[in-house]
């Protein structure tokens, strides 16, 4: 029975494109001889948290695909002896695939009028966000709601220390 898999892998980040294609078709080659290919994620070139063998950048590829159970220790045995890719790593999907992240042209990044890059991430965050609160469960009965339940909180804690003390002045009377 074929599972799900998910296969992220990093190139050497400072070739040019035209390696990049050919690297890439590579191991595409080598995922498509052990299974079945469903997406190709492209997430580009991106600062690596640590240098690997001196490079200081990578090129972020993910492939989503399926297979028997034994292929990816195939595939993992073809990526190990091949040097142009830096780090990979494999994993099964236990549920759906990771959801593909929106791609945005050039001119809806214009239209955000955002410089930094970290300050759009948080942008589009809490548009999504703001999207999956319903319309009849507005801000504010969120708000409400907390402080009923926070209410509730306190009422149960000051009935649980009043009981406390009743035992414990019961055990002194009691000695």
């Amino acid at each position: 029975m074929k599972k799900k898999y998910e296969l992220l892998y990093v190139l050497n980040g400072t070739l040019t494109e035209e390696a990049l294609g050919e690297q890439m078709t590579r191991v595409q080659a080598v995922v498509e001889a052990a299974g079945e290919i469903e997406e190709v994620f492209v997430w580009g070139r991106r600062k690596l948290a640590y240098e690997i063998q001196d490079l200081r950048e990578g090129y972020y590829v993910i492939i989503h695909f399926h297979a028997e159970p034994d292929q990816p220790q195939n595939i993992e045995r073809l990526l190990r002896i091949t040097d142009f890719v830096l780090r990979y790593l494999i994993t099964v999907s236990e549920n759906d695939f990771m959801p593909s992240v929106k791609q945005l042209t050039e001119k809806e990044i214009d239209e955000l009028s955002v410089d930094d890059p970290e300050e759009l991430v948080e942008q589009l965050i809490i548009e999504s966000a703001q999207a999956e609160v319903s319309e009849e469960e507005s801000a504010e009965s969120v708000e409400e709601n907390v402080e009923e339940a926070s209410e509730e909180v306190e009422a149960v804690e000051t009935a649980n220390a009043d009981e406390d003390a009743e035992q414990t002045s019961a055990e002194r009377t009691a000695e």
